[in-house]
């Protein structure tokens, strides 16, 4: 039997991001588990990172300058699949930073962001296969606190000025989705979340949510098309100088 599935009438599509996302104010906490999805590597490619996906959670990447994240992205470098988590938030001027990089396709990952008051956030991720966990506590005293998100991305490459081309990927499962607004929780489903399917820069669906489960809480997000080729990469960098900045998880206006 087919899970039941709850679905919203809204909708919104974005040139690089999937799932759903919360347009509020005073949210105070958002949550999610998700399974880091195998990517399949173009073979041949001399690029050091060839194309790239990521999945997060966060608070305040809609429309601001101040987003806290955390999440996963699967990489093509030098033609293999390589899997790291990493924490983006408004006090690191280079893009996101590596949080630990011993993590699989298939890892369970469990992520929260929580607003502690006097613009003090905490941050986490942990991967139960590896046992690897962090957590970060920094201060963004402008956060608008007015948007919370779900989303698998196609990032953005701060080398080339461009989009990553995205890799062939496995459909990514959310689960124990929950944000908080004024300290309430709620489920995707209660907060009147809207789905956000990405386009290709012809405005082709690639990448699209699924409906919630019956209690709001879950969801899957599936490539659906092939993107049009981004310009290629020219890294010269290493994967260990992932702090660098070479990824930016960029805010986008709903479409």
């Amino acid at each position: 039997m087919s899970a039941a599935v709850k679905t919203v009438s809204a909708s919104a599509t974005s040139r690089n991001w999937a799932g759903y996302v919360i347009n509020s104010s005073d949210l105070t906490a958002i949550s999610a588990s998700w399974t880091v999805p195998e990517i399949h590597c173009p073979s041949g490619s001399t690029q050091i990172v060839s194309a790239a996906v990521g999945v997060w959670i966060g608070i305040d990447g809609l429309g601001t300058a101040t987003p806290e994240q955390v999440g996963t992205n699967g990489l093509c470098v030098n033609g293999s699949a390589t899997y790291v988590a990493w924490e983006e938030d408004a006090t690191i001027k280079s893009g996101a930073q590596q949080s630990f990089s011993e993590i699989s396709g298939g890892d369970h990952i469990t992520a929260s962001i929580a607003y502690l008051g006097n613009g003090q956030f905490r941050l986490k991720i942990a991967d139960a296969q590896s046992s690897d966990s962090r957590t970060y506590t920094v201060i963004i005293p402008s956060a608008a606190r007015a948007s919370a998100e779900w989303i698998v991305e196609d990032p953005w490459n701060l080398e080339t000025g461009n989009y990553f081309s995205l890799p062939a990927f496995q459909q990514v499962s959310f689960s124990d989705c929950s944000a908080a607004m004024n300290n309430v929780a709620g489920s995707i489903l209660q907060n009147n979340a809207v789905p956000l399917s990405m386009t290709d820069s012809n405005h082709n669906i690639i990448v699209t949510p699924q409906g919630l489960n019956q209690a709001g809480t879950s969801f899957q997000v599936t490539q659906v098309g092939s993107p049009v080729p981004e310009a290629p990469s020219i890294l010269g960098l290493l994967l260990p100088a992932f702090a660098a900045g070479i990824f930016s998880l960029r805010k986008k206006k709903l479409a």
